[in-house]
C-alpha cells in the first residue's frame, strides 16, 4: 500500500488558512504573521507535509533531485562514481543529494526517511544493503529505488558480480601453484552479514583441494593502506604463511604489500597479492598491482539510464551484472618454488 503524501491543500485545511498562505509559510515567510506561521508549521510537521521546492514541474509533480546514500565518501571508487552519476543526472536536470551511512544499517534507515520527506524523485543506494527495512520504506512513499555497485538477484540493480570475479582471481592464483591463501576484507567494517565473497573464494580453492582456514581470513582492519599493512601483521601473528593474499580493494593491497617490504618479503617472489577495482593506484604502485577492474564510467551511465527508466514507471531491462576483468600486473607470480 502507497501512502498518499500531503498536499498544500490538506495542510490549509488542517492549519484554516488558504493554500496560498501554506505556500507564502514555505516561500516568502516574513509575508505572514507569527501565529499564522506557526500554526501552518504545526500542521505541516503533522502530516509530514513536503513542500514541492523552486525546480518542481508542475506539470510532472517533480522534485528534479535525487537522493543518493553511500556507505562512505572515504572510499575512492564509490565516491567517484557518484560525482560521474551526478554530472550525468545535472545534464538531464536533475539535482543530486547525497547522505553517507557509514556501514550503519540505522543510519541508512534514518537517512533513506530524510531523502522520502524531502520529496525527492527516486533513490540511488551504492553498495550492499545495510538494513531490511529500506526497500519497504520506499515502497510506502512510492518512491523508486535503485540499488547499484552489487549485482543482486532481486531488482531493479546496476552491478558487479564480485563473487564472480573474486572467483577469477583465486583461479589465476592457483594457475601459478599457489595453495596456502590468505584473505583480507573488513567485513565487519563492511556488516557484511552474508559474507558471500568469501564463500565465493573458499568454494573456487575447494574445487582445487586447497583449503582457506579461519585464521587466515582477517576481517576486523580498515579499507586503506594501513589495514593492509596491520592485515599481514595480524597473520604474521597468528603463524598464518600464506604464498598468496587476496585483498577487497587496491589500497588493501598496496598496504600489505609495504608490510611484506617491512618484514623483509619479497613481491610476488615470496608473495603474490592481488586487489580490487583497478584504481590508478594500482598500475603506479611498484609492483604494479593485478587486480579486478570494474569500469566506473560504465557503472555510471548504466546506473543513470536505469534511474531514468523507473522515472518513467518501467524497470529497467535486466541485462545482467556489468562485466569485470582481471588485469594482471607484477604483484603476482608463480608460488614459491615453482618457475
Amino acid at each position: 500500500m502507497i501512502t498518499r503524501l500531503a498536499t498544500a491543500a490538506d495542510v490549509a485545511r488542517l492549519a484554516g488558512v488558504s493554500p496560498a498562505t501554506v505556500s507564502r509559510a514555505f516561500n516568502a515567510p516574513a509575508l505572514l504573521d507569527p501565529q499564522t506561521l506557526e500554526r501552518v508549521r504545526q500542521a505541516a510537521a503533522r502530516l509530514e507535509y513536503r513542500p514541492h521546492g523552486v525546480a518542481r514541474s508542475l506539470r510532472s509533480r517533480r522534485s528534479l533531485i535525487i537522493g543518493v546514500l553511500i556507505p562512505s565518501l572515504r572510499n575512492t571508487y564509490f565516491a567517484e562514481t557518484v560525482e560521474r552519476v551526478q554530472a550525468l543526472l545535472a545534464e538531464r536536470g536533475y539535482t543530486v543529494v547525497i547522505a553517507s551511512s557509514h556501514y550503519d544499517p540505522e543510519a541508512e534507515h534514518a537517512a533513506v526517511r530524510a531523502m522520502t520527506r524531502q520529496g525527492v524523485d527516486a533513490v540511488l543506494l551504492v553498495g550492499r544493503p545495510l538494513d531490511d527495512r529500506t526497500r519497504g520504506l520506499l515502497q510506502q512513499f512510492g518512491i523508486p529505488g535503485l540499488r547499484c555497485w552489487v549485482w543482486m538477484d532481486e531488482p531493479p540493480c546496476v552491478g558487479f558480480d564480485h563473487d564472480a570475479a573474486l572467483r577469477q582471481v583465486a583461479v589465476h592464483l592457483l594457475s601459478l601453484g599457489h595453495r596456502r591463501f590468505a584473505l583480507v576484507v573488513p567485513f565487519i567494517a563492511l556488516r557484511d552479514r552474508l559474507r558471500s565473497r568469501q564463500s565465493a573464494i573458499r568454494d573456487a580453492l575447494a574445487d582445487a583441494g586447497v583449503a582457506l582456514p579461519a585464521a587466515a581470513v582477517v576481517d576486523d582492519q580498515g579499507f586503506g593502506l594501513p589495514g593492509g599493512r596491520a592485515a599481514l601483521q595480524e597473520l604474521t601473528r597468528r603463524g598464518e604463511v600464506p604464498t598468496a593474499v587476496v585483498c577487497s580493494n587496491d589500497l588493501i593491497a598496496a598496504g600489505v604489500i609495504l608490510q611484506a617490504r617491512a618484514q623483509g618479503l619479497r613481491v610476488p617472489v615470496d608473495l603474490s597479492v592481488t586487489g580490487y577495482n583497478d584504481l590508478d593506484l594500482a598500475s603506479a604502485f611498484e609492483p604494479p598491482i593485478t587486480t579486478v577492474a570494474t569500469p566506473m564510467a560504465e557503472h555510471a551511465s548504466r546506473v543513470v539510464d536505469a534511474l531514468m527508466a523507473l522515472l518513467e514507471g518501467e524497470m529497467p531491462a535486466p541485462d545482467g551484472p556489468l562485466v569485470t576483468q582481471l588485469v594482471v600486473r607484477g604483484s603476482t607470480g608463480p608460488a614459491p618454488g615453482r618457475s
